[in-house]
């Protein structure tokens, strides 16, 4: 598995009604310098009916970006039930997913 894939793999984890963020992904991803190229992997994502991109945002809970526009990342976020005031996730500390399960493919090793 590509690591790509292994980021589509992590964001599919997380639950409805839950986000997480860009720093978060790179971080089971073994990397936290990768979360740039986690927006950069959400963007480019080739479909968003399968893949729930839209769950990933800002570590300040801010909606960041979407390649389908941002009115559309709203409409998915709600229909998920995460709810969204003013371009901010409404009580994002509850709303926040970590626990991803991962072999942190990008985690040097250090033996």
């Amino acid at each position: 598995m590509n690591i790509t894939e292994y980021t589509y793999f992590l964001v599919r984890q997380i639950p409805p009604g839950r986000v997480s963020t860009y720093g978060t992904v790179a971080k089971a991803l073994g990397n936290p310098g990768y979360a740039r190229a986690v927006g950069r992997m959400m963007n480019k994502n080739p479909d968003a009916d399968t893949m729930p991109c839209f769950k990933i945002v800002c570590s300040d809970g801010s909606l960041g970006g979407f390649g389908l526009g941002i009115d559309d990342k709203i409409r998915r976020l709600k229909e998920d039930g995460i709810k969204v005031k003013d371009g901010r996730i409404v009580d994002f500390k509850n709303a926040f997913f970590d626990d991803f399960k991962t072999e942190y493919p990008l985690k040097k090793n250090k033996s």
